[in-house]
């Protein structure tokens, strides 16, 4: 057991954020009004992946190729994406197969992503940065109840 999941780690893909993300990306993590600022891609991926399917988002093909390199993504993170691909498929056995489990993950960071930019970008200015993570947590918190 423990050699099969070395093995799919050995073989976890790199990922795609989408090409047409690239600047979006790059702007919520150099911009100061950002609640990105200084963070990584990867944890405005993984951010992304865990809103929208919290928030039960239609997962969308991201468009271009945009890559983050596998080694970004440590072991408790492909766990959460791995947990993820299991829920969304009501099948363990997709864990065998890194790269079904990293293009379910493709397909709802960005849609989350999607929303997740257009409430930062277009927030209003007197509303701090913080109050919009709290606001999207609380939302997924009310609609799981």
């Amino acid at each position: 057991m423990e050699e099969r999941r070395l093995s799919e780690d050995i073989k976890f893909p790199d990922v795609n954020y989408g090409e047409d993300n690239k600047e979006k990306y790059n702007e919520l993590t150099i911009s100061e009004w950002s609640p990105f600022f200084n963070h990584t891609f990867w944890e405005i991926f993984i951010f992304s992946m865990s809103y929208a399917f919290a928030k039960n988002l239609s997962p969308m093909e991201p468009t271009g190729k945009g890559t983050l390199n596998a080694k970004m993504f440590s072991p408790p993170t492909r766990h959460l994406m791995r947990s993820l691909a299991i829920k969304d498929t009501g099948d363990i056995s997709i864990i065998k197969d890194s790269n079904k489990v990293v293009k379910i993950c493709e397909k709802y960071s960005n849609a989350g992503f999607q929303e997740i930019y257009t409430r930062i970008k277009n927030r209003p200015s007197e509303k701090p940065l913080e109050k919009i993570f709290t606001d999207m947590i609380n939302e997924v918190n009310r609609d799981s109840d």
